[in-house]
């Protein structure tokens, strides 16, 4: 980092300095003193002391950054703390910051739902352990985000994907558990290694750590761009390195899969915009695999999450389709930029960051909501649930605030984000030169459109069956309504929701001051972006006037169903989440593998069976004809090269002899 960097952030002033300070210095200590707290405690640890503690950091981290918008600050450790050779590097300025913010917002609420959830689960874990890896997660995302070299970006990469590996394993007893736990580390190795092997191609190249001196406008930079293209989209969940994320989420704690499906894979997003877009990489192949594979992603996203039963196997598969939506508006933006169409790559570079933000407030809603309904319930299979509406109203009416977050209904959030998203699409149809292209981009806009029909059916079928018509179990039909502190996390989520949506025009022009500021040159206009306002307000009034004048004087009657004499209705007669899934799943059964047998049993089961059971079954076409065959391979492999180890000192002799006559080979020959 450069001296101009640290002139500038003492030049802020000096009570707004001290104040900053102070808060800075209050967050550091909170968090050593919960972190020495939760490592001094055995597995019985209350969990309301570091909830508590994590609190009001992200909150002292949240004034920081408020205290000091507009500037940039900057920090570099001395000799003592040097890593090796190496000084760590850090620098928060405009677009940083915007994430931090982000971070801390989904900290609070994590924080606050975490005491009333971890007690439902505290004889699965060890809470010490827990807290532990959670702070360390915490940091190390806080560090990633701020990092201003390739050194200390790496240093807290590795933390936190340590850090998350430790918290998927939570409850580590179960097999299930160590088998997803395994994969993600696996994806996490190789995220890192394609992210090493770019950075040190870079380093070579620009003789530099810092990613200010990164720029990607040269051919001999391309191949290391495309390593961390690869690598970031590994731990974005990108198709088709996205198996990670089914297997992940499930066995983490709700807690766990709220932060990183709400945050840490927007880390990936970050640190894509600030290596690549601020490199102003225009390589067109390399742009259009981005673009292709964000397609991609968003479609075989939501096409797998309206088969999925697992609410939190549903949502991960949600975060896939909406992470695609936000790469395929960065390679939107870099397309734009290297073709000259600053309007497209302005407007399309503000709707990545800010469906970023949106994604992670209502998709943090939704981990937490079903994290409720898990922790009261005791499970979150729709084939188990139902009747929700009635023993947990608060969790419904958030969880369907958050489902309507997610399928872009207006004034919230998730609406405003997505609509900058087609406005750019149909922009590019407009500018581009060549029909090809605007070939290419009403087919995208046609694809998206399908993807939000289907993303509407994937979340009426989780509202539908998860919460309406009665019980499908007995723990279900005794569940009760979640403790204040579960429900005030929602709650706090579901206010930024409508607050963000309904402010997004104001939104949207911060994240343009935003990367202007950081250096990246952004123009937007007023017009960009609906009357959200107006808008939320019509809604609203239409709403209460509609209640006033049709359903408030109406008189609910009760009648008995006809029942063909069978008596009550039972809950086999409700509509399942497999039935309501199998004719979309039907259509689309060549990409879903999708197989639905039938079985009757009974003497006579042609007219009157005794026992009917249905099963249905997804095959993973990546995981079953890419993976299993590779990873076979490489054991193959590996069991080949194993049998080099002898255990005969003569042969390692001989193996050290070989290789000392190759290299002097080698030697001789250059």
């Amino acid at each position: 980092m450069n001296s101009e960097t640290f002139v500038k952030a003492r030049a802020t002033g000096t009570g707004q300095v001290q104040e900053m300070a102070t808060f800075g210095v209050l967050a550091l200590l909170l968090s050593l003193i919960s972190l020495a707290l939760v490592l001094g405690h055995r597995k019985q640890l209350k969990s309301a002391i570091p909830a508590a503690l994590t609190l009001i950091s992200a909150l002292a981290s949240t004034v920081l950054l408020i205290l000091s918008w507009g500037h940039d600050l900057g920090w570099q450790s001395q000799t003592p703390f040097w890593l090796g050779i190496f000084p760590l590097t850090f620098k928060i300025d405009s677009l940083s910051r915007l994430y931090l913010t982000l971070l801390s917002v989904i900290v609070c609420a994590v924080s606050i739902f975490s005491p009333g959830y971890l007690s439902h689960i505290a004889a699965k874990i060890h809470a010490g352990q827990y807290w532990a890896c959670f702070l360390v997660f915490i940091a190390s995302m806080y560090a990633v985000i701020a990092s201003a070299d390739a050194i200390t970006f790496l240093v807290a990469w590795e933390l936190m994907s340590l850090a998350s590996i430790a918290l998927v394993a939570t409850d580590h007893s179960h097999q299930s558990v160590q088998k997803s736990a395994f994969i993600y580390l696996g994806a996490t190795r190789v995220s890192s290694a394609l992210l090493a092997g770019g950075f040190l191609w870079m380093h070579a190249i620009s003789r530099s750590w810092s990613f200010h001196d990164w720029i990607f406008n040269d051919p001999v930079t391309y191949l290391p761009a495309l390593l961390i293209l690869i690598g970031l989209c590994i731990k974005a969940g990108i198709w088709p390195f996205h198996i990670w994320l089914p297997y992940a989420h499930p066995a983490a704690p709700a807690t766990v899969s709220a932060i990183m499906s709400g945050f840490m894979i927007k880390v990936a997003v970050y640190a894509l915009i600030r290596i690549l877009v601020f490199g102003a990489l225009n390589s067109t192949l390399i742009i259009a695999l981005a673009f292709t594979l964000a397609v991609v992603s968003t479609f075989w996203g939501v096409l797998f999450a309206l088969v999925q039963n697992d609410l939190k196997k549903l949502l991960a598969y949600s975060s896939i389709e909406n992470v695609g939506l936000i790469v395929m508006a960065i390679a939107l933006s870099l397309y734009a930029r290297q073709a000259s169409l600053a309007t497209i790559a302005d407007l399309a570079i503000i709707a990545a960051i800010f469906h970023s933000w949106n994604h992670g407030l209502f998709k943090c809603l939704l981990f937490l909501s079903v994290g409720a309904v898990d922790s009261q319930a005791h499970t979150r299979d729709l084939r188990h649930l139902g009747g929700l509406a009635k023993r947990m109203p608060w969790t419904m009416a958030f969880f369907f605030a958050g489902s309507f977050a997610i399928c872009s209904i207006p004034p919230l959030n998730g609406f405003s984000s997505k609509f900058l998203i087609y406005e750019s699409l149909f922009k590019n149809v407009l500018q581009c030169p060549t029909f090809t292209e605007k070939g290419l981009s009403l087919a995208v806009i046609c694809l998206l459109s399908a993807v939000g029909a289907l993303a509407i059916a994937v979340f009426v079928k989780a509202m539908g069956v998860g919460f309406l018509g009665v019980a499908r179990s007995k723990a279900v039909h005794h569940a009760e309504e979640a403790g204040w502190g579960m429900l005030l996390a929602q709650a706090c989520l579901v206010i930024l929701c409508v607050v963000s949506g309904v402010n997004a025009d104001a939104a949207s022009r911060l994240i343009a001051d935003s990367l202007t500021s950081a250096g990246l040159k952004v123009d937007y206009t007023i017009s960009s972006v609906l009357p959200t306002g107006t808008t939320a307000v019509l809604l609203a009034a239409l709403s209460a006037l509609t209640y006033l004048l049709f359903l408030k004087a109406s008189k609910v009657t009760n009648y008995r169903t006809w029942d063909c004499g069978f008596g009550t209705l039972s809950p086999k007669t409700q509509v399942s989440a497999d039935s309501f899934a199998q004719p979309l799943a039907r259509i689309f059964r060549p990409f879903l593998r999708y197989e639905n047998s039938a079985r009757f049993e009974g003497q006579d089961r042609r007219h009157f069976p005794e026992v009917v059971t249905v099963q249905t079954q997804i095959v993973s076409i990546l995981e079953n004809r890419v993976y299993l065959p590779g990873l076979a391979l490489i054991g193959g492999l590996a069991r080949l090269l194993a049998r080099l180890q002898a255990g005969s000192i003569h042969l390692y002799l001989l193996y050290v002899c070989a290789t000392l006559c190759l290299l002097l080979f080698l030697g001789m020959a250059q």
